[in-house]
């Protein structure tokens, strides 16, 4: 079983290093930990009682520290036999990336392995108890560093938003419906007019019916075990702190390819999103060392077999990447390693693509016979212009991050501002700091989501509006809407707060009404 995360921490990288490596703070982060005591350096010995479905047992053995390059990273490795029971191991990989003086980013992999009874449980819950141990230990870690949220009203800064959450977000009010009918876009105001997905004539998938225009009409009970398998095994994660979102893709052993059921999964995520008042920005990001390597092939002759699937398949597609641009709020695609074909898609369709400088990018379409999609073809249009477009999907080659920003497919390459006089317009916007040079793209991110959060949310929301309006052409703003979004923003609370924090000088508290 392998799984990543992260952790926004409110502590200096030399404090959660300590903690890191402090016998008593590992000790109450481990869940069930009995006993750590010091056996040689970096090494301790343990006894962990942990209880896996129906099977509990105390397991005896170890924890070593390795690969470590003080106070950026090491390798937390615990394992132990639990007699009868069987033996566990884990190898966690621990990066810290100090964001500002006082705030470290926290991120993980875990790789995790089982043998004995606790194998005969099966993968799917003895994936589900390992993921529930990395995340317990990794929240139990950050109250033992002390870390709070900045209104002091809860005990820890950050929260992920579990699978139950997830699948409630599948059934409210707006459920999946079948894509040959699907307005999946979800915002309450949505950034763009939505546009009917309209059927290309296809025959019907097998064992799927025909919806009365014709169009393959997928049965919701299918689309919700798809969307079921997506969710339950944590394909796509969800972790809200201070009021942004990471949307994260779950997959890094097969370099976050989309499967089917995440394709169908997005829409309802970005639903629950959009109406938490809690988000004001939201990052889309991959596990591990890449975004997306694209749709996952290795699926298609289940999903993709036929003309009609192909239709089915394509409607999926474009009903997550309108999703994901139809939010209200300000989105941002934090890219690392590949980003291609049905990845490229989705990172488009965010408002802002900030890359690494190792980031790869490609539409290699043309190499399987597949014709990108309309909505996705628009979108790098608009980006990169009709030229670089054809250049792009006719070679269907790659090409790098410092390419792909020439070109206008990526706003930023983190690391790459000079560290001198005059500012960038990424240091002015946020706030002129000076700062080591990063090659990570999340911390930049996370600065511009910060400084986007802070602004008035309905004027967000109406710029954003108008302007992927606009981008699709003529005639596709709706301008009653727009008119309407103006004046609503004009009479409300927001407004009036804005006015008022202006003239006593300090910073308006927006409340998005």
């Amino acid at each position: 079983m392998e799984m990543a995360g992260e952790a926004r921490l409110q502590a200096s990288r030399e404090t959660v290093w300590n903690a890191l490596n402090d016998p008593a703070v590992l000790q109450a982060s481990i869940p069930g930990c009995e006993v750590l005591e010091k056996s040689a350096d970096n090494e301790f010995s343990a006894t962990v009682v942990s209880k896996v479905g129906p099977i509990k047992a105390r397991f005896a053995g170890k924890v070593t520290l390795s690969n470590i390059a003080a106070p950026v990273s090491y390798t937390l490795t615990g394992e132990g036999s639990g007699g009868a029971a069987g033996f566990a191991r884990a190898d966690i990989d621990v990066a810290l990336e100090a964001l500002e003086q006082d705030v470290t980013l926290l991120r993980y992999g875990v790789k995790a392995n089982v043998g004995g009874k606790l194998a005969q449980l099966g993968s799917r819950m003895i994936d589900a108890a390992a993921r529930k141990s990395a995340d317990d230990f990794f929240d139990l870690f950050a109250r033992q560093v002390g870390t709070k949220v900045a209104n002091g009203e809860q005990e820890t800064l950050s929260s992920t938003m579990g699978v139950d959450a997830l699948m409630a977000a599948v059934s409210i009010e707006r459920p999946l419906v079948a894509p040959a009918h699907a307005e999946l876009a979800i915002a309450a105001e949505p950034a763009a007019p939505r546009q009917r997905v309209e059927s290309v004539g296809s025959a019907a998938p097998q064992a799927r019916s025909s919806g009365a225009d014709g169009a393959p009409a997928v049965p919701l009970t299918d689309l919700q075990a798809e969307v079921t398998d997506a969710l339950m095994t944590e394909k796509i994660k969800v972790w809200i702190s201070d009021q942004i979102a990471v949307v994260t893709l779950n997959r890094p052993r097969s370099r976050n390819a989309m499967t089917y059921g995440m394709w169908l999964a997005m829409p309802s995520i970005m639903t629950a999103l959009e109406r938490n008042p809690e988000v004001r920005a939201v990052l889309l990001t991959g596990a591990g060392d890449d975004f997306c390597a694209g749709a996952d092939i290795s699926e298609f002759e289940k999903v993709r077999a036929d003309a009609g699937q192909a239709n089915a398949y394509e409607i999926a597609v474009d009903a997550c990447c309108d999703a994901i641009a139809n939010i209200s709020k300000p989105t941002i695609a934090v890219l690392r390693g590949y980003c291609l074909g049905g990845g490229a898609h989705l990172a488009m369709s965010c408002d802002f693509r900030f890359a690494a400088p190792d980031a790869t990018f490609g539409i290699p379409a043309a190499r399987l016979s597949i014709i990108y999609g309309v909505r996705g073809t628009r979108k790098l249009l608009s980006l990169v212009g009709v030229s670089q477009a054809k250049k792009i999907l006719y070679g269907a080659e790659r090409f790098d991050a410092r390419a792909a920003r020439d070109i206008g497919f990526v706003d930023r390459i983190a690391g790459d501002d000079a560290q001198v006089a005059p500012l960038s317009w990424w240091q002015r916007v946020t706030g002129g700091k000076s700062r080591a040079r990063t090659s990570d793209p999340m911390a930049d991110a996370r600065a511009f989501a910060r400084t986007m959060a802070a602004n008035a949310p309905l004027s967000l929301a109406g710029a954003k509006y108008q302007l992927n309006g606009m981008a699709m052409g003529t005639g596709a703003l709706d301008l009653d809407r727009a008119e309407a979004m103006i004046a609503a923003a004009a009479s409300s609370d927001d407004y009036r707060e804005g006015r008022a924090a202006f003239a006593e000088k300090r910073s308006a508290k927006f409340q998005g009404r």
